[in-house]
């Protein structure tokens, strides 16, 4: 993303970032990736630690899985909307264990009635809700709420504390690792390596949408004795995501620490 820099480096035959000449001025983001590539380390900058204060603990960490239709199925949907078919909420406060909540719909009705009400119930004791590009799961929320409106009170506090992750390792935390991007396929394995995806059934969301359109949509297609695994590769897949930002926030808190 460096727009007019990166051609003046490139005309200049500098093809590789750790090749940048030291004068060269870079902020933000790319000057942590130099940075970090240079060294071959993680660079953490300071400030960390006084944006993760503003959050109040107890904590919950949330994600959703979608399934997005060419042709809606539930009253009030329009085609490929990202209906929120699956949850996993986890529930985190020091110096006790993490509690899991998971939902996931069942063929042949509405899934979001019993989604709403399992989401409010889930989150309730959170002051700070976590999600990482929370922008998918205010959308999510808000679809919710107008689907479901005898929740809408117990989603809007949902909504209301949803923070995200995702810009507070993008302005503070870089690993050569991410290869200059901030999904957290490739930001969890570079920091939280014990929390990777790869020995999942089910490694991302879109494989996770086709699995769902087919576990709600097409159950016949599916034999019996499969339909439990693959119910349980669902949920695992789902709540990987989770605990990888549980993991991913204690990495920052600690690293905070230490950074000053």
């Amino acid at each position: 993303y460096g727009g007019r820099r990166i051609r003046e480096l490139l005309r200049a035959g500098v093809e590789r970032i750790r090749d940048i000449p030291p004068g060269v001025e870079l902020a933000g983001v790319q000057d942590r990736q130099r940075r970090a590539v240079c060294g071959d380390c993680i660079v953490v900058d300071e400030g960390l630690d006084a944006v993760l204060e503003q959050f109040s603990a107890p904590y919950a960490y949330l994600d959703f899985e979608t399934v997005s239709l060419a042709i809606p199925q539930w009253d009030g949907c329009r085609p490929y909307d990202q209906v929120p078919v699956q949850f996993t909420c986890v529930q985190s406060e020091e110096g006790r264990e993490p509690i899991v909540h998971e939902h996931l719909a069942v063929a042949g009705e509405d899934p979001r009635p019993a989604l709403a009400r399992a989401l409010v119930l889930a989150a309730k004791q959170a002051s700070t809700i976590f999600a990482w590009n929370a922008s998918f799961e205010r959308r999510c929320v808000e679809d919710l709420m107008e689907a479901v409106p005898e929740e809408a009170t117990g989603l809007e506090r949902v909504w209301d504390r949803l923070e995200d992750l995702l810009p507070v390792v993008r302005e503070h935390v870089y690993a050569p690792a991410f290869q200059g991007s901030f999904s957290l396929k490739r930001v969890l394995p570079a920091l939280v390596p014990e929390l990777a995806y790869d020995d999942l059934e089910i490694q991302s969301g879109g494989a996770a949408s086709t699995e769902l359109e087919r576990l709600l949509l097409e159950p016949d297609t599916i034999p019996g004795e499969e339909v439990d695994g693959l119910r349980s590769a669902l949920l695992a897949y789902c709540r990987r995501d989770v605990e990888g930002l549980v993991a991913l926030h204690r990495w920052l808190l600690e690293h905070a620490s230490a950074s000053g």
